[in-house]
């Protein structure tokens, strides 16, 4: 907006001014209507298991909210609770343990005030929420709590957390047992083993390449401005992305994403081998994968493999792959840095915390047409979390990892691919350790069951 204050002098008259000078309060008025501020409760909000609970947002200063797009969604993932639309609700993007149970109460709509009902509370409703409003001019949210009482959850931890002290110990011992004795088996066996496939250049002499290896390092990957949710922030190099807090006014393109931040990389990958490095510093919330170009751009996704995404995520202090159901992942040293690998023949999506040099997740499966890099810095937080993602240089220096591969074999080869080669020299470093990968394996499982707290009851799925 522009404009320009009257200014009142001896030879201007009150007359000549006043017109002007009603039009720009009023403009500036409209302004402050149009750029209201949505608040929510300042506190959790608690219901008890198999009651109701209500979660209220109104918009300040009132103004009706009845053509404007309402919902609610679960903060951590976006998946929807409730969508309300067109004047009507719509149903047809609301996950699954959600329906049949949420209300929307639109008796104050007019007033910008709405709240959702949901009915029989689940230990799975316990979740941090976040609630919009949305126009052709202006997008509003709020984050809001739900705490679950009587949650069986709660009662469960006191006997939970003494039986994962000790079950900790155990596999920590061993852990160490496992790892000596396969030790001794890389040893004797050095000519057969596949190759350790993190190796640093400041550590070990990467092997040349040749038929036996190939060797990759970082590619280069930029941003692509098209795909960018209105509110990110793009570097003008396009690589570093930061949430801006506030929607920008870019043009409505089939290929942007306008439900939650998210950007692709330009380059979009059909084959080969890919390897990139993304800088996430101090961050307390990021996503970063892979994802098939032809994903909907235009309505509340799901980040799942079944729905076009490979992703790994940091959120309310808990790494974690996004699987059918969220899979943690456990962390010797926070990663400031995280490596990604793409193998598109093996059907493989690896991620490496390139900090401490350790593997973390590797999504397997089956790749059909192209995929583009994804990166999401997630929100700012209210400032907390307004540092960009970085993507690191090809060529970076000593913090860059290399990766070290066999190379494809011929194609009458091709059906003893790399990762069956390498489960089959798996399978002879556990008869080689015998007992103690058996035991490693039940602990595992054990202390999985009380982590996901599967302890003889089947959990709530977490994510639609």
């Amino acid at each position: 907006m522009t404009g320009k204050v009257p200014l009142f002098s001896p030879g201007s008259t009150v007359s000549s001014t006043l017109p002007g000078y009603i039009a720009l309060c009023l403009t500036l008025h409209v302004h402050r209507l149009v750029s209201g501020r949505m608040t929510g409760p300042d506190h959790p909000i608690t219901a008890s298991l198999g009651g109701e609970a209500i979660l209220s947002c109104y918009l300040s200063p009132r103004m009706s909210a009845e053509n404007m797009e309402v919902g609610w969604l679960r903060s951590r993932d976006s998946a929807v609770v409730h969508l309300y639309r067109d004047g009507k609700d719509q149903y047809g993007e609301q996950m699954l343990e959600y329906q049949g149970r949420t209300e929307l109460l639109r008796d104050d709509i007019t007033d910008g005030k709405v709240s959702l009902r949901i009915h029989n509370v689940q230990p799975s409703d316990d979740e941090q929420y976040m609630c919009f409003f949305q126009s052709s001019v202006s997008y509003e949210e709020a984050l809001l709590e739900l705490q679950v009482a009587g949650n069986p959850w709660t009662v469960a931890l006191g006997v939970i957390l003494p039986l994962l002290a000790v079950l900790m110990a155990l596999a920590s011992y061993c852990f160490w047992r496992q790892h000596r004795a396969k030790g001794d088996v890389m040893r004797g066996r050095e000519g057969n083993m596949v190759r350790d496939r993190q190796r640093f250049k400041n550590q070990t002499k990467t092997p040349a390449p040749g038929s036996d290896s190939v060797t990759l390092s970082p590619v280069d990957v930029t941003l692509d401005p098209d795909t960018a949710h209105p509110n990110l922030v793009l570097s003008e190099d396009r690589k570093r992305v930061r949430d801006g807090d506030k929607r920008q006014d870019l043009p409505d393109k089939p290929e942007r994403f306008d439900r939650y931040p998210i950007v692709l990389g330009a380059e979009g990958f059909a084959g080969g081998r890919r390897y990139w490095e993304v800088e996430v510093g101090d961050k307390t919330g990021w996503e970063l994968g892979v994802c098939r170009e032809s994903v909907s751009r235009k309505r509340w996704v799901t980040l799942t493999p079944e729905d076009g995404y490979w992703v790994v995520e940091l959120w309310d202090g808990v790494y974690q792959a996004l699987t059918s159901s969220s899979t943690p992942l456990p962390m010797s040293a926070r990663p400031s840095r995280v490596g990604i690998f793409l193998d598109y023949e093996a059907g493989e999506v690896s991620f490496y915390n390139v900090t401490d040099r350790s593997h973390l997740f590797t999504f397997t499966g089956t790749f059909s047409g192209r995929l583009r890099p994804y990166f999401s810095p997630s929100y700012s937080a209210g400032g907390t979390n307004v540092a960009p993602l970085s993507i690191c240089p090809e060529h970076g220096g000593e913090g860059h990892l290399d990766i070290s591969l066999p190379a494809h074999p011929p194609p009458a080869q091709q059906a003893g691919g790399f990762w069956e080669q390498l489960q089959g020299r798996r399978q002879e470093q556990h008869r080689a350790v015998g007992g103690e990968t058996a035991e490693l394996s039940a602990i595992g499982s054990l202390l999985g069951s009380c982590c996901t707290g599967n302890l003889g009851e089947p959990g709530a799925d977490r994510r639609s």
